[in-house]
């Protein structure tokens, strides 16, 4: 080895050995840092100047949404970074020491609480990570959950998309004192995104604001995340159920009388619409103020077969009442031709059609009775459907 490469080695050697931080010199450092320390007054030497704090969020999945209890919740990770004006050192001194790592309480860390939050509202309770560095930065991270509650508009369900703001206030100093300052307006993600079953994050963006609470104003920093469902779920199991009975329940017009099975199909399908909107009632939260198109669709559907099954028994009335009647003379006039013919006529388009038995007349008028109203409902039915699926589709 060159007596160059001897000397560069000695000197590298030195050094090291002179910057290995030893335990006392995590604790004497220690020592300088908290022997006159408070971590109840705020980190500036001028109390009168304001602290900035730069905050930034990222999230890592959604964690759940509740429809029905109006909640949105959300995997995330909160990163503040401001500098403390009385905790600075000369790594030299330590060690080469250029950071510490504080446990909970040691250093000042402001309230922060989220204003709509579900459950327990301090967010810095979580706090993972602490690190404070030479110059006197402190960086902490935040994970956990952040629920809030959300106002959800179902009324283009399934084809809805949400916005849901998560409120972080800090309450214990004025607007003049602390400061919220966005490192990015975008959040961004965490590694690799797992999609939700059900929604997706269509964007998400911080900002910063002052809120007011008399006399004093407060600092505020919002994060909105606009939230997009797939309705995939919904079409399969709801939507294209709903469709199908609605249309095969009008259908109870071309089921022939004689088949006795005419009146059971129409409650069947009245029953199958009704076990759907109960399903539905589930799943969306009660609201009097923005009722979903699905469940007005579902409701003039029942109303449409509840109709439907008064025209069956309306139909069957007339058809039984005229099967069941005497025929008139004239009717078997030909059978028995030593009838004198006076019969008691009943005037009139009921006489038309439940007066003269089974004859042809009467078939045809049961028949032309059948189609208007086959031809009326679901006409109705086809129409409806059609106008509340395109306003569904095309919410945005």
């Amino acid at each position: 080895m060159s007596p160059v490469h001897l000397i560069f080695f000695f000197v590298v050697s030195t050094r090291q050995m002179a910057l290995s931080a030893t335990i006392d010199d995590l604790y004497r450092l220690r020592h300088h840092l908290f022997v006159n320390y408070t971590s109840d007054v705020r980190p500036l030497l001028n109390q009168s100047q304001l602290l900035q704090m730069d905050v930034s969020f990222r999230f890592m999945r959604i964690h759940r949404i509740d429809n029905t209890q109006k909640e949105f919740s959300i995997r995330g990770l909160l990163s503040l970074a401001w500098k403390d004006e009385f905790l600075s050192w000369k790594s030299a001194e330590f060690g080469g020491l250029g950071h510490y790592h504080p446990k909970k309480g040691e250093i000042w860390i402001p309230s922060i609480l989220n204003e709509d939050g579900v459950g327990n509202q301090e967010v810095m309770e979580t706090i993972t990570r602490r690190v404070l560095y030479k110059n006197g930065s402190v960086v902490v991270h935040v994970p956990g959950y952040f629920s809030t509650f959300c106002y959800f508009d179902m009324t283009y369900f399934p084809f809805d998309s949400q916005s849901c703001e998560i409120k972080l206030n800090s309450l214990d100093y004025f607007a003049e004192e602390l400061e919220f300052r966005l490192v990015s307006k975008q959040v961004t993600k965490i590694g690799k995104y797992n999609t939700d079953a059900e929604w997706t994050v269509v964007w998400a963006t911080m900002t910063s604001k002052q809120i007011a609470i008399p006399p004093q104003s407060y600092t505020s920093v919002r994060i909105l995340f606009q939230l997009s469902r797939k309705p995939l779920f919904a079409i399969l199991n709801i939507v294209i159920p709903i469709v199908t009975i609605s249309v095969l329940s009008m259908m109870v017009f071309l089921v022939p009388v004689e088949s006795g099975e005419k009146l059971s199909f129409s409650l069947s399908a009245l029953l199958s619409l009704a076990v759907f909107m109960s399903f539905i009632s589930e799943q969306i939260p009660a609201s009097s103020e923005k009722p979903p198109l699905l469940v007005i669709y579902l409701t003039s559907m029942v109303l449409l077969n509840a109709m439907s099954v008064a025209s069956t028994v309306l139909v069957l009335l007339c058809h039984h009442r005229g099967a069941s009647t005497k025929e008139p003379k004239e009717c078997n006039s030909s059978s028995n031709p030593n009838t004198t013919g006076n019969v008691m006529e009943k005037p009139g388009i009921l006489n038309s059609l439940i007066g003269c038995g089974k004859n042809k007349k009467h078939m045809s008028a049961t028949r032309a009775l059948n189609n208007t109203l086959l031809l009326l409902f679901m006409g109705v039915v086809i129409g409806i459907t059609i106008g509340v699926m395109a306003r569904m589709t095309n919410n945005n």
